[in-house]
This record gives structure tokens, C-alpha cells and sequence, in this order.
């Protein structure tokens, strides 16, 4: 099991999506899995996700049901024992996991 669960919303986002995601891989800390949940996207967002980041999960849901619902359905098909929001627009800073788990080993209830 994962530490970090990192949950991305997507809309129509594949023109960020390369960007966000190797950012993603460009992490020091490597704890952590990747969840995508599109909603509804008429863009190529899934075929481009899992032609060139087979290790995102994603889960697709078939309407866009708004940020919260595409949230909360990431955090009930993650693992870690951290959950991680980050928008698909986002370039993570390369050691941004790193400090976030650092963060929360020395304060546990801070999350």
C-alpha cells in the first residue's frame, strides 16, 4: 500500500495532463500511487493517460459530475494512507510529496 494517494479531478484537461503527470514522476518521494478520475471528457484525456502513464489508475466516470464527486470517488478507490488533492492544471514542485509526508510524520493530526 501506498503512503501517498495523490487524487487528480480531469475534465477535458489532456492538454495539462503531460505536464501534471511528470511532474508526478519527477518526484523524490516515490510512496505514492496516481488517481485520475476523468468526468465525462470528449478530449483524448484517457487514451492519452493510459498510452503514456500506465501506472495512473483511472477511473472514468461517464458525465461529468463535478470536482467534489470526481474527488471524493478518487479518495474511495485509493490506497494510501494519505490523500493528496491536486488539480490537473498543476506542476508539482519535484520534492512537493517529500515535504508532505515529512510534514505529516511530525505532525500526525495536522491532516
Amino acid at each position: 500500500m501506498p503512503l501517498i494517494s495523490v487524487v487528480i479531478p480531469n475534465w477535458n484537461g489532456a492538454a495539462f495532463l503531460p505536464a501534471c503527470l511528470d511532474a508526478l514522476r519527477a518526484q523524490t518521494f516515490r510512496d505514492f500511487e496516481t488517481v485520475l478520475v476523468d468526468n465525462g471528457s470528449a478530449d483524448e484525456s484517457v487514451s492519452l493517460v493510459r498510452r503514456k502513464y500506465p501506472e495512473v489508475t483511472v477511473i472514468e466516470l461517464p458525465r461529468n459530475r463535478g470536482f467534489s464527486a470526481a474527488v471524493n470517488q478518487g479518495i474511495q478507490n485509493s490506497d494510501g494512507d494519505i490523500v493528496a488533492l491536486l488539480n490537473n492544471d498543476t506542476q508539482a514542485d519535484p520534492r512537493w510529496l517529500e515535504r508532505a509526508a515529512d510534514c505529516m510524520a511530525r505532525h500526525p493530526r495536522a491532516g
